[in-house]
């Protein structure tokens, strides 16, 4: 993979390609490295002083790194394996700890494990506290409950999930099909409920191979999609069969590494990324209205 910093407009079409640098990142900015020497950097979320937080997967850690300073502290040592984390409404941080969820106390750090008997890998939360998560081992969506914690099947899938998210008034459930090219929507109930109604949401850039490597991604406020991917960052138009959707695409500055996580902050200052071993976030110049 070209590890320089190159930056395209791809469209699906693949016949047309030209700078873009400009449309990304602020004048003159450069990547800023928050954290090295990880097996496998993962998960993002703020708390709501906006310190940022992210797991080391294998080696079962979970970090904060200090909005001001910019210092990194080990908050917890042994997560459960945690992947994918986001804040709850509780103000507790849940995580997708080995075969449950585990959340914590930010004070305190005191651990509580929900849901147990179903591998989990990312997650999104609703404003009621819902939870919905990926089991890439049986293709599955989870739900547990906002209230009792119970976990029930969401949703049987022919592909194998791994990213997830939701749309920005959290009326949709967008789930990443790890090993092709597309993120699909399935609408939420009033009920907060996982409609089996399938519709191709997103469809990205993949390698020859054919393995895109969807992984952790957001949608962002103007419709638009960024997820990490094999080819590495990608901002995306959502869907349409009437137009040919263009692709931003930001590969990874790191060498021969994918981008599996990537957020934007919630000041919408930064773009946040993982890169398997490292950590970094660059200053942004994106149009996140949806007026845009």
């Amino acid at each position: 993979m070209n590890t320089k910093f190159i930056f395209i407009i791809l469209f699906l079409s693949k016949s047309l390609l030209w700078g873009a640098d400009d449309l990304v990142f602020a004048k003159g900015s450069q990547w800023e490295v928050l954290s090295v020497g990880h097996k496998y950097a993962e998960g993002m979320a703020w708390d709501s002083e906006g310190n940022f937080y992210f797991t080391d997967v294998p080696r079962s850690q979970l970090f904060k790194i200090d909005r001001e300073s910019n210092q990194k502290t080990l908050v917890v040592a042994d997560t459960g394996v945690a992947n994918g984390i986001a804040f709850g409404p509780d103000g507790r941080l849940y995580g997708c700890a080995r075969d449950a969820i585990a959340s914590w106390n930010t004070s305190t750090w005191e651990a509580k494990v929900h849901g147990v008997g179903a591998h989990s890998n990312d997650l999104a939360i609703l404003d009621d506290g819902t939870l919905f998560y990926t089991d890439p081992k049986t293709h599955s969506i989870w739900r547990l409950d906002g209230k009792s914690k119970k976990r029930s099947l969401a949703l049987s899938l022919k592909f194998r999930p791994n990213g997830l998210t939701l749309s920005p008034y959290k009326k949709t459930l967008l789930v990443a099909a790890f090993f092709a090219d597309t993120i699909y929507a399935f609408p939420i109930n009033d009920f907060g409920k996982v409609e089996d109604e399938a519709e191709v949401a997103y469809v990205l850039a993949v390698p020859s191979n054919g393995r895109g490597l969807l992984d952790g991604m957001q949608v962002l406020p103007n419709g638009k999609l960024v997820a990490g991917t094999a080819l590495g960052i990608q901002i995306v138009e959502p869907h349409s069969k009437d137009k040919r959707e263009s692709i931003i695409l930001i590969p990874s500055p790191v060498q021969d590494s994918r981008c599996n996580y990537v957020r934007i902050s919630p000041d919408g200052k930064w773009l946040y990324a993982c890169f398997v071993k490292e950590v970094r976030r660059r200053r942004i110049e994106l149009k996140l209205s949806s007026k845009e």
